[in-house]
């Protein structure tokens, strides 16, 4: 029983371990019919005019302008472009969300073999274990017993309350002529806690150019880690 108990705290840790993780889920979207780039130049140009001189634009515009540019494309600098190359971007107001989880708690004691804050069901030093043991808080659902250890323990809820946003980047390129048909039309969005667009943006950026360009038609999951800095 004893190494039962080690092996399930060792995965747990583990689950622990790798929930502390932070990474950027994104949804990626595309339609194209884009040939095997060949040198093409191009310029990056605001879907929306009012964004036209913006620093913002600008920025995420070099962003996209250097993933581009490692398929082959290249800066028009002034020149004449091959291909024209459309950005839109935005981030949601926020929108708030209310979790509820069911929690458990009451007196866990398995003596001093687990060591003095070790307890396989929660293995972490909590502020409310001591000993051992796992002091209850002020309310209680009814009471239950640890199929092992015996002891009684009680339900309860822990609620969690935060705001979510919605960020997205679309993408349009097409030749620069008059017209003529898009040869990409992609867009990828994600949901999070992070309403600063410029600190996500990045992170969506290498989201949008992960298997670039895609199936045409197709929309996939991609998730990107976050440095630990």
């Amino acid at each position: 029983m004893v190494k039962f108990y080690k092996i399930i705290a060792v995965f747990i840790f583990i689950g622990v371990l790798a929930s502390c993780t932070q990474s950027i889920r994104s949804n990626v979207m595309r339609f194209h019919q884009l040939p095997q780039p060949s040198g093409e130049t191009i310029v990056i140009v605001p879907m929306d005019p009012t964004k036209v001189g913006s620093i913002e634009f600008a920025n995420y515009a070099t962003l996209v302008g250097n993933a581009l540019g490692s398929y082959g494309y290249i800066p028009a600098n002034g020149e004449e472009a091959d291909l024209i190359v459309e950005l839109d971007y935005g981030v949601s107001e926020g929108q708030k969300v209310v979790r509820t989880s069911p929690s458990m708690y009451g007196f866990m004691g398995y003596g001093s073999y687990y060591g003095q804050y070790f307890n396989p069901w929660f293995p972490y030093r909590n502020p409310y274990m001591y000993r051992g043991g796992f002091y209850g808080r002020a309310y209680s659902y009814g009471g239950m017993y640890d199929p092992f250890g015996y002891h009684p323990l009680g339900m309860g809820a822990t609620t969690r309350t935060y705001i979510n946003y919605d960020r997205h980047l679309k993408m349009v390129i097409k030749p620069n002529s008059d017209n003529v048909q898009n040869l990409y039309e992609g867009e990828v969005s994600s949901k999070g806690r992070n309403g600063n667009l410029h600190e996500i943006m990045p992170y969506m950026v290498q989201a949008f150019f992960t298997n670039f360009p895609g199936e045409s038609g197709s929309s996939e999951r991609v998730s990107v880690e976050i440095p630990e800095g």
